[in-house]
């Protein structure tokens, strides 16, 4: 039997064709901007002590989601803008948050007196994304800690958007994946539903 890498080239390029479906899109991006539909603001909260000194900024980062989030040729071609709030600019109809914090110890409590007030505030919605710069682990750790917390003493479940490292190898994926749960989220709002 031949190894699958002995097998003749058009097998690969039908493959390609099968597949071009998930990378290409034919739909007409509108001209204008203002034609796009909007899913107005996500309001975002920074949750940040400049415990991170090798991380980049807050700002590049929500920069750099909110560039992801607005890829042209999404399955949704809605506009999305992220703002930095501060916690009493908040609307009170306000369904879903984004918390962007810092992968210490400090600002993960932060982040549940954060989290704490939005609950009684009614926000049942709330995504934690961390900043973690080169340390991956401390970031799953303070998330661990952030969720059996809310979980034990709110009730109340969080959006794991994950973990936001330095610009690299892993930058693109960690990006790609909070943005798509965004999206999901947003899309289960929109039907009417709430995904688990």
């Amino acid at each position: 039997m031949l190894n699958p890498a002995w097998q003749p080239n058009h097998d690969q390029v039908e493959r390609l064709l099968d597949i071009s479906h998930h990378f290409l899109s034919d739909r007409v991006m509108p001209d204008s901007p203002a034609a796009v539909p909007d899913f107005g603001e996500l309001p975002v909260l920074l949750v940040a002590s400049k415990g991170i000194s090798d991380a980049p900024a807050p700002q590049y980062l929500l920069h750099a989601l909110n560039r992801q989030l607005n890829l042209p040729g999404q399955a949704t071609e809605h506009t999305w803008h992220l703002t930095p709030r501060t916690e009493p600019d908040l609307a009170a109809d306000t369904d879903l948050v984004l918390l962007l914090v810092d992968a210490t110890l400090e600002d993960t409590r932060a982040a549940y007196l954060t989290t704490k007030r939005l609950a009684q505030r009614g926000v049942n919605r709330i995504g934690v994304l961390f900043r973690c710069g080169s340390d991956n682990a401390a970031a799953r750790r303070c998330y661990r800690r952030l969720a059996v917390g809310t979980i034990r003493f709110l009730n109340l479940t969080l959006l794991n958007l994950g973990c936001l490292p330095n610009p690299g190898p892993h930058f693109a994926a960690a990006l790609a994946h909070s943005a798509q749960v965004i999206r999901s989220q947003q899309q289960a709002q929109a039907a009417g539903m709430t995904p688990s």
